[in-house]
């Protein structure tokens, strides 16, 4: 495929169902998480990223879901500091 150029939705569900029920192995994501970290995004990046998500409306499950998600996070990163002291 050549960068600009059209996709029927034909062409984007058959993409779509060649991809399900494949993954990443642990490893390739790892390497794709550290070339992420530490990247800096402009200003203007920032304020479109922003702009996409205001006004989007999640369920009260979701956010649910979200705050059980964070918690867990703030343990393991928690956790791995103390065992850093010791």
């Amino acid at each position: 495929m050549r960068k600009g150029s059209r996709v029927s939705e034909e062409t984007k569900r058959k993409m779509s169902e060649a991809r399900k029920g494949k993954y990443l192995p642990d490893e390739t994501r790892l390497k794709i998480s550290e070339t992420m970290k530490g990247r800096k995004l402009s200003e203007e990046t920032k304020r479109k990223m922003s702009g996409a998500k205001k006004g989007i409306q999640l369920s009260e499950e979701h956010k649910k879901k979200i705050s059980e998600s964070m918690i867990k996070a703030k343990r393991i990163i928690n956790e791995v500091k103390i065992s850093k002291i010791r």
